[in-house]
């Protein structure tokens, strides 16, 4: 290898880095908080019923939180209608103070029977509110439209709940400027399980110390803008990849390209987040300019100039120096897609850039899907890792 030639990894977060079993324990964090509100033992979902959420499509857990409470709620209603009370604080109360022991809410039948009228692009809770008008007393919709009508605003209760679960409540109050509604530690923190090893760590470091060897962190999760950047307060940033990455041992040592960046860069070019973030190539861009250079700032606007003008410019133009490996380590066909995309715009643009895609997962399944677009398949990203050119021994 000459000086010219380099080799760059992405390394995406949940399933690769991390096993994210935070955000299923927070989805039960709030079902049963708001549970023990109207008085009832611990009902929230288990793994196998937020199984069945996700394979319907149902990923965000904000939906999945506010479709479950929800559920209870009218549970509770459709027996006692005297305790609906005018707003949804005092109704939770009223029926905690009837002393009810309430049917557990089919929470699988409920996502089954919506899942049909699911389609790309809608939110599922708007669909499951928008059904619930033609089934439920009039005298209830505004108490679910409450928990359903917006669970992207943090005021929403459940997500107000769910985000501190996540975070922690005092990330809650750096990220959002206002009091947690719990007090609790990072459930993100305290229950994810690292998949990347100390020494697998340890070896990355020495390998990117390297000048012809770069890696960047590259995830659709939460988080902070770029370092030093301002952001008006909102639920779509939070600093939920930097506790992945905090997790792991490498916060401070590897560029982190994730979605509060992505909107950041997308507010300066009157785009939203969803038109950068991965399958768009925009943010996979952005993490091969931050894995060769070490910055995120000149990557994030490398990767917007080439995709709105067209201009190679800042850490990608350098790539015009010799010629460039790219591997990332996902576990989603999306994800491998997204870089396969912004290889291809930098070879049009006339750069020497080779793509190589290990798909990471345990599961023969995953597996089987990942291997219809991935080079190399591996059960853990240490494996996957270890195929890296000049790999530390």
């Amino acid at each position: 290898m000459t000086h010219t030639d380099r080799t760059l990894v992405l390394l995406d977060v949940d399933g690769v880095l991390v096993h994210p079993v935070g955000y299923k324990e927070a989805i039960r964090v709030t079902v049963n908080f708001f549970a023990a509100q109207m008085g009832q033992p611990p009902l929230g979902p288990d793994d196998d019923e937020i199984a069945v959420f996700e394979a319907c499509g149902i990923t965000n857990e904000w939906d999945s939180g506010a479709m479950c409470v929800s559920a209870l709620l009218l549970a509770a209603l459709d027996r006692r209608p005297d305790l609906r009370r005018e707003t949804l604080d005092e109704t939770l109360a009223a029926i905690g103070a009837a002393g009810m022991a309430l049917t557990r809410p089919d929470f699988v039948g409920l996502v089954r029977e919506l899942e049909p009228y699911l389609t790309d692009g809608q939110v599922p809770s708007l669909v499951h509110l928008s059904r619930l008008k033609a089934q439920i007393d009039a005298a209830n919709l505004p108490l679910v439209t409450a928990l359903l009508g917006d669970v992207y605003d943090l005021n929403t209760p459940t997500t107000g709940v769910f985000q501190a679960s996540t975070l922690g409540a005092r990330r809650f109050r750096e990220a959002y400027c206002q009091p947690p509604p719990v007090e609790r530690e990072s459930l993100l923190a305290e229950c994810d399980v690292p998949l990347l090893t100390g020494d697998s760590r340890d070896r990355l470091l020495r390998w990117t110390a390297d000048a012809d060897h770069g890696a960047a962190i590259f995830t659709a999760r939460p988080s902070m803008p770029p370092s030093g950047k301002t952001h008006a307060p909102a639920s779509g940033c939070a600093p939920e990849a930097e506790l992945a990455v905090e997790l792991v041992g490498l916060d401070g040592q590897v560029p982190l390209i994730a979605h509060g960046r992505i909107d950041w860069l997308a507010g300066r070019h009157g785009r939203v987040g969803a038109d950068y973030i991965k399958p768009a190539p925009v943010q996979a861009l952005a993490a091969i300019g931050a894995a060769a250079s070490g910055a995120e700032i000149p990557a994030l606007e490398a990767a917007a100039a080439l995709a709105e003008r067209d201009e190679l410019t800042g850490p990608l133009a350098a790539l015009a120096d010799g010629s460039t490996h790219v591997m990332v380590f996902e576990d989603s066909i999306t994800g491998v897609n997204a870089v396969r995309l912004a290889v291809e715009q930098l070879k049009r643009a006339g750069l020497a850039v080779t793509f190589e895609a290990v798909g990471v997962s345990p599961n023969a399944d995953k597996q089987a899907a990942l291997a219809r677009v991935a080079d190399r398949v591996v059960d853990d990203v240490n494996a996957g890792l270890a195929l890296v050119p000049d790999w530390p021994l």
